[in-house]
């Protein structure tokens, strides 16, 4: 997969600069040297970024790729190295879950000097098809919204195989329980997941999102800890009083495409260098698996 993907920019590369030599680049607009390098970066970018995890992991790793290519190389990420790229990169992604609108993060590097704001300033609600994973014994559903982040249980609750109070029971979680929310259906159930699938669906209320970590701003992977259905086996489970039994975690999984309400959000980045400022606004949308990506 790496080396399809190495190949894939190599590819787009050689396209892009054989496209390029068959006009005068001072004849094309679109066609000059930084915006080749542009492009290349923006490739490489999204490449190095898609290749790093799921959810928070790639999240982080997709916009640190950004801020070193495309336009906020020549901007933002042509200011910063590659260690601030990164705690940056972990900031965004703090101000992208966490941040209401309004509502600005500080950052300040730990070597260089270099600092930002990172401000939310606006969210809007998009439709659109993403493909879902399901346990076969889970009921499918035909729409819900796009959750993909930590959730916990606040009560003892059962996981069912249904977004329904009568559905079977597959499964229970002891308060304080902490799990992946696919998404929330459309009647106010959460899908409960493990490594990426659907195991069963959750009573919304005796759950909630787990708030930023307290220490994310000194410890930038304290928020991409495994929750305990990614990370516990059966047995290591019951003896947490989980009861994962009920789940049959070696069936191959259905994989369905649904309609999804997913969350698109624009902020503004001011940064600072000991050699000059800059001001930047983007927008990030969240990906099929929650990652959050600028676009």
């Amino acid at each position: 997969m790496k080396a399809n993907k190495i190949s894939l920019a190599i590819t787009l590369g050689t396209a892009i600069a054989t496209s390029a030599g068959c006009a005068n680049l001072s004849d094309n607009q679109w066609a000059n040297k930084e915006n080749i390098g542009t492009l290349i970066g923006v490739t490489a970018g999204a490449l190095l970024g898609s290749q790093v995890g799921n959810g928070n992991g790639r999240t982080a790793a997709i916009i640190a790729g950004a801020l070193a290519g495309g336009y906020l190389g020549k901007t933002i990420g042509s200011k910063l190295d590659e260690q601030d790229r990164q705690a940056l990169a972990h900031q965004t992604q703090q101000a992208l879950q966490y941040s209401a609108d309004g509502q600005s993060r500080q950052w300040t590097s730990s070597h260089s000097g270099a600092s930002a704001t990172i401000t939310a300033v606006s969210s809007e609600t998009v439709e659109r098809q993403v493909a879902v994973k399901r346990a076969p014994s889970v009921a499918a559903v035909p729409n819900m919204s796009l959750i993909n982040q930590p959730y916990r249980s606040t009560k003892s609750a059962n996981v069912r195989n249904a977004p329904d109070i009568n559905a079977e029971r597959v499964a229970s979680l002891p308060t304080g329980t902490t799990f992946t929310a696919i998404g929330r259906t459309d009647n106010n159930w959460i899908m409960v997941g493990r490594r990426g699938v659907t195991v069963g669906y959750v009573y919304a209320p005796l759950v909630e999102q787990v708030p930023a970590a307290a220490t994310a701003s000194t410890n930038p992977t304290a928020a991409d800890t495994a929750t305990d259905l990614d990370s516990l086996d059966v047995a290591t489970a019951a003896s947490k009083g989980i009861d994962l039994d009920a789940f049959d975690l070696d069936a191959m999984p259905v994989e369905q495409q649904v309609a999804a309400q997913t969350t698109c959000r624009t902020l503004n980045y001011n940064i600072r260098t000991a050699e000059s400022s800059d001001s930047q606004t983007v927008k990030a949308c969240q990906a099929d698996d929650g990652a959050w990506e600028l676009i």
